[in-house]
């Protein structure tokens, strides 16, 4: 059972959103707030899995009120975004939340896709509740961050443990990133390990919305050492730059004679979904061989399972992420299932690792 928090300063949105979760036997309303500081207070009580929270609201915003709950809760916050929130979306992920929403037209929503928002917000605070309980007691969520992250606010391998696995030094031409689920923070976790003279390209699919695509290239662009950008067709892709797949979109790898370029196409969606991590690492096959580096994080689905089964065929590198360090496994699950996976990592090892694969390149 799901024990959840309804935050918003709205009776109506509160009202109707206490509706859709107690339509579902998972799930438990364990109270609601009309602003950040109730929230606080309600959140100290203890016993809630998971946090609704509105961002624009009287006497504390959201924002403020994650960053407060973070310090000594467990809970899972997902946060709802309007149009004129969109600017401090991603300070939410900073702040503490899991996830960004757009808040849902709640009143024209259909069953099947009441369905499916209940089903994602299960997913991402079961999964989190099933890793927090055993160890995040004793300081919330940003306690555990912080631990695992250390003082320099980049995660780094604990103390003692194993060596990085050996991943072969070839002349690789990019680093392929596909996420989805949690993927904004785990993309910023990477980034910030990674050298400022790091030798290659790096391109990124994430699954997000049309509203959130500048903001989340603006949020990495502002707080890791790269320039981040959203791809352009025709575009040939710089070392140490990164590349957005922009929404509805997909971003795919190419060749314009000796250079390789990058293209945006209409293709229709696969599993639903544009941009889509497939088409991606799909052409990365194609295009890049066994020059292709490429990484699956977090994210809900199997999207690039397929393409990551063709990276590996054409003699590429794959790395998935691994269960425990995910937000939600279920894409980095299917690459290992596929068999694709050559080597499976926590997120705090995955920039090491890749760092030490290229260290020999210059450009």
């Amino acid at each position: 059972m799901i024990r959840v928090l309804l935050v918003d300063d709205s009776a109506l949105v509160r009202s109707m959103l206490k509706q859709v979760f107690t339509e579902d036997s998972r799930f438990e309303l364990a109270g609601e707030a009309a602003d950040g500081k109730e929230a606080v207070e309600k959140a100290s009580g203890g016993n809630i899995d998971l946090i609704i929270m509105d961002i624009n609201m009287p006497v504390m915003d959201g924002i403020e009120a994650t960053r407060r709950i973070a310090d000594f809760s467990d809970a899972a916050i997902v946060m709802f975004t309007t149009e004129d929130t969109l600017d401090n979306s991603y300070k939410c992920i900073t702040a503490g939340a899991l996830e960004l929403f757009k808040k849902p037209n709640l009143a024209g929503m259909t069953q099947e896709t009441l369905r499916e928002f209940r089903e994602k917000i299960y997913l991402i605070s079961q999964t989190h509740k099933q890793k927090s309980r055993p160890f995040l007691r004793s300081g919330g969520l940003k306690a555990k961050a912080e631990a695992s992250l250390g003082n320099s606010g980049t995660a780094a391998p604990a103390p003692g443990s194993a060596p990085l696995p050996h991943i072969p030094r070839k002349d690789y031409e990019m680093l392929l990133i596909g996420s989805s689920t949690g993927g904004p923070s785990a993309i910023q976790a990477i980034l910030k390990q990674l050298p400022e003279d790091f030798p290659l390209p790096i391109l990124v699919t994430q699954h997000i919305d049309k509203q959130f695509d500048k903001q989340l290239v603006k949020w990495l662009d502002d707080t890791t050492h790269f320039t981040v950008s959203l791809a352009s067709n025709g575009e040939r892709p710089d070392p140490g730059h990164v590349y957005i797949a922009p929404a509805d979109k997909h971003l795919v790898v190419s060749k314009a004679g000796r250079d390789y370029i990058m293209e945006l196409t209409d293709d229709p969606p696969l599993h639903f979904l544009r941009p889509s991590v497939d088409k991606l690492f799909f052409s990365a096959a194609m295009f890049l061989g066994n020059k292709a580096l490429a990484v699956m994080l977090t994210g809900m689905g199997r999207d690039g399972a397929d393409g990551a089964v063709e990276v590996k065929r054409a003699g590429g590198f794959m790395i998935a992420q691994d269960e425990a360090s995910c937000i939600v496994f279920g894409m980095p699950k299917a690459v290992i299932e596929a068999g694709a996976a050559d080597v499976v990592l926590p997120l705090n090892c995955i920039a090491p690792a890749v760092s030490e694969a290229v260290s020999h390149i210059r450009r």
